[in-house]
């Protein structure tokens, strides 16, 4: 019997489909002919928490935990241990049943390093040592499962990729339930300061942005203007700007303006203007499908997230969701008829019917795919779509369609002028063909800055123009933008921006991010979870809380540019060039480092209250207990169902009652 293990009962009913032979449903698992099908439940196997490392000498805590100490940490596993997850034991005992019936397993964990080791780990705690084969599910179409059915491969071949999530689950237990603890300890407020390698920096990267805005002040500039039929600004001259290239003295333009329009006429001693063609932007990663649903649709990260996996899982109309690639593999160009002609029967006729299957873009470029490629539409569906999934569905399909269009033209115009011994320059962008510019209706979906269409005559060298207008801009500096879902996410995945040093600005551009396409979005929930980060409408803000556990960290554990190269070497886990002993024995090192330090430091971070879900309130009336976080006072809410919360009235954290607070305040709070 050939046993296929899925990473999930979606994945694992996908797979059974297309399997040869009579379907019949069992307890936790799918007979098919000789073959049978059964699933996990995501992880069914998690570490052992750190209590069953420490000496049962330990004092335990009333609730039946033992307490806190310096004296146990650094807690390092002689030996790891696995346990099994409560809700999962009785599908564990249907897998272990089926093994032992198995001549052959089939690992079908996702197609990543986490679905490998999914699999693995219950073939490892539950003793199998029989042949074992590897499913490579990119998208769960027909076709797509019958081919990677056809060409199972041997699961050994990806040992190291199951070392890497290994490498990055021990890292992460190491890291976060030490330092967690730690610096806890040295907390003497109410609060669990949590630490993270990736949800740290990331919250680090927040503050720093909140802080670079509350700082900023706005600077007054000038652009003086000249019109010749078209307008030219006032090419900058070093001496008469500022060290940011502003033109701040008012008196400076004015001069300029009032030079041009004495002179009454200018000479072109400048002129370029060609076709431009532009290519289709490439396919989707799964940082820029969320970026882009942030901007225009307003999606959190994590809402995305779980609308691709719908329209992976459920509907099979889109491929693999966590991947951090953008390109496509070249011999995956054949089907593109068959997908085009699937859109077409999906409701895209409009837009199919101008699409050539033959055109190769950029996209198709096998040496730049990763383990996956960019997120595409299979070009069939189960089910019909609406929401959220709907909306993600179609900029994919658009994403898709954009490549088998023919290339966006435009003129691209530039005239450098000479007025007054002065220069003065205009650009025109003119649209001449709209190209795959026509599936976004002339809008591009994750597109910087607008196009330039002031219209600029066919002009000559020496040609003189007569001055009709001039006058002055006045502008002014403006701070960054607060964060959103899709520029966080942007951020997380392009660390290597915001780094000054050239050696690891190029090593991280080439391959690290701030955690993973398949983790980023769950961090930041952690984050608004545990109140160290809020969402106003689309902005991301740290909170007082938030604050406070940055400036009290260490700079290792805030700085992105470190977590960054732990990602780099967990890439070389799993090529196999660093072993997971190596990089376990520099965790170790770098853990024992952090609590040295966590030792020399001191806390007052109150208890990250449970964020209020739902939309805003309205007044309960009377005060609520003093914030834990900034000790401001607050004022009692209620949701419109009429659950009780409190909302600070300096940090503007929010939280329900729990039942320190009524016993603090002597009355069960309610709505009044």
């Amino acid at each position: 019997m050939k046993l296929y293990i899925a990473e999930k009962p979606s994945l694992g009913k996908g797979i059974a489909e297309y399997l040869p032979g009579q379907k019949s449903k069992g307890n936790g698992f799918i007979q098919c002919g000789s073959d049978v099908v059964t699933w996990c439940f995501g992880h069914i196997f998690e570490q052992e928490e750190p209590d069953f490392y420490t000496p049962d000498t330990v004092p335990v805590t009333p609730k039946g935990k033992k307490k806190w100490r310096f004296e146990e940490l650094p807690i390092f596993p002689g030996q790891w241990k696995r346990r099994p997850k409560d809700d999962a034991k009785a599908q564990i005992k249907v897998i272990r049943d089926l093994l032992k019936k198995a001549s052959v397993v089939v690992n079908a964990g996702d197609p990543d390093r986490e679905g490998q080791l999914l699999v693995d780990e219950v073939l490892e705690e539950l003793g199998w040592k029989g042949k074992t084969e590897r499913i490579w599910l990119a998208a769960l179409d027909e076709q797509s499962v019958k081919k990677a059915l056809a060409n199972l491969k041997n699961n050994a071949e990806y040992q190291n990729l199951r070392n890497s999530a290994e490498a990055r689950s021990r890292a992460d237990w190491l890291t976060g339930m030490n330092l967690t603890r730690a610096y806890t300890l040295r907390n003497s407020g109410s609060g669990v300061v949590s630490v993270g390698r990736v949800q740290t920096p990331t919250l680090a990267l927040v503050v720093a942005r909140d802080e670079k805005i509350e700082r900023f002040k706005p600077k007054d500039f000038y652009v003086p203007r000249i019109a010749t039929g078209f307008w030219s600004a006032w090419e900058k001259r070093d001496e008469l700007v500022d060290a940011e290239g502003y033109l701040t003295d008012k008196a400076i333009a004015d001069g300029l303006v009032t030079k041009a329009k004495a002179s009454g006429t200018a000479t072109v001693i400048g002129y370029e203007s060609s076709e431009k063609k532009q290519q289709a932007p490439l396919g989707y990663s799964l940082a820029e499908l969320q970026k882009v649903c942030s901007a225009k649709l307003g999606l959190s990260a994590q809402q995305v997230l779980d609308a691709a996996q719908e329209l992976y899982e459920t509907h099979k109309c889109a491929t693999y969701p966590r991947t951090d690639c953008r390109y496509l593999p070249e011999e995956q160009h054949g089907e593109a008829g068959r997908v085009l002609s699937g859109l077409a029967k999906l409701g895209f006729t409009d837009l199919t019917k101008d699409a050539d299957a033959s055109q190769k873009s950029a996209i198709w470029n096998t040496g730049k795919v990763t383990a996956h490629h960019a997120i595409i539409p299979t070009g069939s569906m189960q089910g019909s779509l609406s929401g959220a999934a709907a909306k993600v569905f179609e900029l994919i399909v658009r994403s898709y369609l954009a490549q088998f269009y023919p290339p966006y033209v435009f003129r691209a115009t530039k005239v450098v002028l000479d007025c007054a011994g002065e220069a003065w320059k205009a650009t025109a962008n003119v649209p001449v063909k709209p190209g795959w510019k026509a599936v976004y209706g002339m809008e591009v979906s994750g597109e910087d800055g607008e196009e330039d269409v002031q219209t600029i005559p066919v002009l000559k060298k020496g040609q003189v123009l007569p001055i009709t207008g001039a006058d002055v801009q006045s502008k002014q500096t403006k701070p960054p933008a607060r964060f959103t879902d899709g520029t966080l996410i942007e951020a997380m995945s392009n660390i290597h921006k915001i780094v000054d040093d050239p050696e690891a600005k190029a090593k991280l551009k080439e391959t690290s991010g701030l955690g993973t396409e398949a983790t980023r979005a769950n961090t930041l929930e952690t984050l608004v979870n545990r109140g160290f980060i809020e969402r106003k409408g689309k902005q991301i803000l740290s909170t007082s809380a938030g604050r406070a556990v940055v400036k009290a960290l260490p700079k290792e554990l805030i700085d992105p540019v470190l977590t960054a190269r732990w990602e780099d070497a967990l890439g070389a886990i799993a090529s196999g060039t660093v072993t997971l002993e190596k990089f376990e024995s520099l965790q170790r090192s770098f853990v024992e480092k952090m609590i040295e330090t966590a030792k020399k430091t001191t806390l007052a971070i109150g208890e990250a209250r449970k964020p209020v879900g739902g939309k805003g309130g309205r007044k309960a009336g009377g005060k609520g207990p003093g914030c834990s976080a900034c000790k401001k006072a607050t004022v009692a809410l209620k949701t419109k169902k009429g659950s009780v919360f409190f909302k600070c009235e300096g940090c503007q954290s929010c939280w329900w009652p729990d039942k320190q607070d009524e016993k603090k305040l002597g009355t069960k709070w309610e709505a009044r």
